[in-house]
C-alpha cells in the first residue's frame, strides 16, 4: 500500500511509542527516503499529538542546515495516520557506535560534537531548542558526517521561539530523563544551555562507553544528575586530552549559567581536537573523495 498514493515502505528502521520509521521509496522521483509514521491505532490522533506532528514538520520546514535531516513532505494519510517524509541517511545512529566501539577514538568523538554543535547553532539562531539530543537521535552516516534527528520536542527557547508555542504537559517532563538538563527536571523552562547538558552526556558516553550517572536503578541515576558534582571522564579514559575533560565539566555543569554561553563556542573548542581521524570499521568508510566532504572542505577555506 503506498502512502499518499506515491510512498512505498521498504523496510522498517525503528518504532517507538509514537510510531514508526521507515526506508521507504518515492516513486514519482525514484529516490530512497525516510518515512516515520505517527500511528493512531485505528483512530484519529489527539490533538495533542497532532500539534506535536504539525510542529515538528514546521521545525524541519524552518531549519536549512547540513546537519539536520530535509523535510520534503508531510501530512495525513487518511483519518489515523499522519506522515512525515525526510531525507534518508545511510548509516547507525549513535547508539550502535556506542554499543560496537569501544572506546570511541577521540578525535571522532571531537569530530562528532563540533558537527552536534554547528546543527544546534543553526536550530539556536532560529531561537528553538532540541529538548530531546541523545545517542539514539544523532545519525552518523557512512562518511562520517551527523545529522540530528527527532525534532518532535522541539520547543521555543525561555528567551524565544517566534511561532512555534510551547507543548503543555501532564504528568510527565519532556525528553529522556538520563540525558536531561537538571533546570528541566526542576520543572524550569528550557534554554539553549540544556541543549549543551545533553551534548555534555552525549559526548561522556562516546568517550567513556556508558552514561554519566549511570545507574541500574533510572530514579537514582536523575538524582545523580540534580545533586552529583560531574566526574572527570579521564577516570573511564585516561587518554581523553585535558582540554576536553574540563570541557565537559562544564558541559555538565549543575547551573546553567557555569556552562559554555552556546554552541558555536563549544564547536571552537572541539575543532582543534580533530586530528588523524582513525578507521571506524563498520561505520564509516574511507571517505576519499566523497562530494559532501569535498564541498565541506571548500566552505571551510571560505574563513
Amino acid at each position: 500500500m503506498r502512502i499518499a498514493d506515491r510512498y512505498t515502505k521498504v523496510r522498517g528502521l525503528g518504532a517507538g511509542t509514537m510510531g514508526e520509521v521507515w526506508e521507504g521509496r518515492d516513486e514519482r522521483l525514484n529516490r530512497e527516503v525516510a518515512i516515520k509514521l505517527i500511528r493512531g491505532n485505528g483512530h484519529p490522533p489527539d490533538d495533542e499529538v497532532r500539534r506535536r506532528f504539525f510542529r515538528e514538520a514546521r521545525v524541519l520546514g524552518r531549519l536549512r542546515h547540513p546537519g539536520v535531516p530535509v523535510l520534503y513532505d508531510f501530512g495525513g494519510d487518511g483519518p489515523a495516520d499522519l506522515f512525515l517524509v525526510m531525507e534518508l541517511v545511510p548509516g547507525a545512529t549513535l547508539d550502535d557506535l556506542v554499543g560496537e566501539i569501544d572506546p570511541v577514538p577521540v578525535p571522532w568523538a571531537a569530530a562528532i560534537g563540533a558537527q552536534l554543535c554547528a546543527a544546534l547553532a543553526a536550530a539556536h539562531s532560529a531561537a528553538l531548542v532540541h529538548r530531546d539530543l541523545k545517542p539514539a537521535n544523532v545519525l552518523l552516516g557512512r562518511n562520517g558526517t551527523v545529522k540530528v534527528a527527532d525534532f518532535g520536542l522541539a520547543g521555543p527557547a525561555a528567551d524565544g521561539g517566534g511561532d512555534l508555542s510551547a507543548i503543555t504537559w501532564t504528568g510527565q517532563m519532556p525528553g529522556t530523563a538520563v540525558y536531561m538538563a537538571p533546570e528541566l527536571a526542576d520543572g524550569e523552562p528550557a534554554d539553549t544551555r540544556s541543549d549543551l547538558y545533553s551534548l555534555g552526556c552525549l559526548l561522556y558516553e562516546l568517550l567513556a562507553g556508558e552514561r554519566v550517572f549511570a545507574s541500574d536503578d533510572p530514579v537514582k541515576e536523575i538524582g545523580r544528575h540534580l545533586a552529583e558534582p560531574p566526574p572527570s571522564v579521564r577516570e573511564a579514559r585516561p587518554d581523553v586530552p585535558a582540554e576536553l575533560d574540563a570541557l565537559l565539566r562544564g558541559l555538565l555543569a549543575k547551573d546553567p549559567s557555569e556552562r559554555p554561553s552556546d554552541a558555536a563556542g563549544v564547536c571552537a573548542r572541539l575543532l582543534p581536537l580533530i586530528t588523524a581521524l582513525p578507521p571506524l570499521p563498520g561505520f564509516v568508510d574511507g571517505g576519499r573523495g566523497d562530494p559532501s566532504r569535498l564541498y565541506a572542505t571548500a566552505v571551510a577555506a571560505l574563513g
